[in-house]
């Protein structure tokens, strides 16, 4: 499902203090624009095939849809402060009946986002970071990690981060702040979560070009329904460097401490990294990578299976929460540009999960889940204004539950205008 969101979270603030070759750190919230943009509106209509729109119900249904949607964004780039707004509402219908034993689905749903971005910088030792975003939708961002599969309805993921950085001299600095994040379900029992996290960064410059950080984490997780909170606490030393104008790396390693309540805790290792770079004129490249236990990625559900009893049938809902999940997540996004009008993507996604310390539920006490999202697609511009596309998505589940692995491909052609 296409987006008009900036999903910069996969690897948590550290893209939010990339390096720029002049400054100990560079907090603007929009690192890929130097000059303002006036308000602008993007629309769009796009029809499709899914293969298996409801995978969660191993339903196999397949199913054509149709997808509309309308934004609108904004920068304003000035010498003290850098505001980025957008939002964007649409509107997802399904023309087949996704409808399985049991379970009642809508087949229209709405959509719809918000960002704002705000950097003002006081002085030139002092800034105030802000950075918001909340997104209503139904397809999940795999890079974020709050989710490993698409789920029967909608959900909404929200954040806030909130910071101050300093320069304490030309060599050091503290960035340091407050950040509130939470995903609640419109169909997921005991999936909704708040968290809470206290960071402080030290930041110390070792060239034009590499700054070393030393970075501390206090999280709070509460978790809905008879679900366990959390507390984690993070301790990292990482590199930030820029390798030239076009390429820069993140990479973050140390300790995760976990608190579960009326759960196991436990020390293990946290990594964080990202890389951007364009390679030339035409190609660029993102990616990202993270290790760690996971709060938000708790829940394991599985298809409802058939009990019969005497003469009487049951159909027996399976799910459960778990107390942590082990998670490694990797993923790459390509953009080529063949011509002025004509780019294409693709992209592959990667999470391999271990459900562990079971809390609520009726399945297994461990259980693994490996997830493949993989995608290509074509943008084409017709007129200065209007463009067409299409793209190709493949999901794949393989998981230690019977019949809750799954593979789910969808075709989708489209056009888009900005105006």
């Amino acid at each position: 499902m296409k987006k008009f969101t900036q999903t910069a979270a996969v690897i948590g603030m550290a893209a939010a203090s990339s390096l720029s070759a002049q400054s100990l750190f560079d907090l603007a919230p929009d690192d890929g624009e130097t000059e303002s943009l006036p308000l602008s509106y993007t629309a769009g209509v796009t029809f499709g095939y899914d293969g298996n729109p409801t995978p969660a119900l191993s339903s196999d249904d397949e199913a054509l849809y149709a997808q509309a949607y309308i934004g609108a964004s904004f920068l304003a780039n000035g010498p003290q402060t850098t505001t980025n707004f957008g939002a964007q509402v649409g509107v997802i219908h399904y023309f087949d009946n996704l409808d399985a034993p049991g379970v009642e689905v809508d087949d229209t749903t709405g959509t719809a986002s918000l960002y704002l971005n705000w950097t003002h910088r006081t002085s030139e030792r002092l800034r105030f970071v802000s950075q918001n975003f909340a997104a209503y939708e139904l397809e999940p961002d795999y890079s974020t990690g709050y989710q490993a599969q698409r789920q029967t309805g909608n959900y909404l993921r929200w954040s806030s981060n909130n910071a101050v950085g300093y320069r304490w001299s030309e060599r050091t600095g503290t960035y340091s702040g407050v950040k509130l994040d939470g995903i609640s379900f419109d169909d997921v029992v005991n999936g909704d979560r708040t968290t809470v996290t206290l960071f402080s960064d030290f930041r110390y410059q070792l060239s034009e070009r590499t700054v070393a950080t030393l970075s501390y984490r206090h999280a709070d997780t509460s978790a809905s329904g008879n679900v366990s909170d959390a507390t984690n606490q993070f301790i990292l030393g990482g590199l930030e460097h820029r390798f030239n104008q076009r390429s820069t790396g993140v990479l973050r390693v140390g300790a995760q401490i976990r608190d579960v309540e009326n759960g196991r805790s436990s020390n293990s290792p946290y990594v964080e990294g990202s890389f951007r770079t364009a390679i030339n004129s035409q190609l660029s490249l993102r990616s990202y990578v993270r290790y760690g236990v996971e709060d938000f990625q708790r829940n394991v559900a599985a298809p409802p299976v058939i009990v019969i009893i005497g003469n009487n049938v049951f159909l027996q809902s399976r799910s459960a929460v778990y107390a942590n999940t082990d998670t490694l997540r990797l993923g790459l996004t390509a953009d080529y540009s063949v011509s002025q009008d004509l780019v294409l993507s693709g992209g592959i996604n990667y999470a391999a999960l271990n459900y562990n310390d079971l809390q609520v539920g009726n399945l297994a006490n461990s259980i693994d889940d490996e997830f493949l999202n993989v995608f290509v697609g074509l943008s084409l511009r017709v007129t200065d204004n209007v463009s067409v596309n299409a793209r190709y998505n493949l999901e794949d589940l393989t998981s230690d539950v019977d019949a809750r692995g799954y593979d789910r491909n969808r075709f989708s052609i489209g056009a888009s205008t900005r105006f």
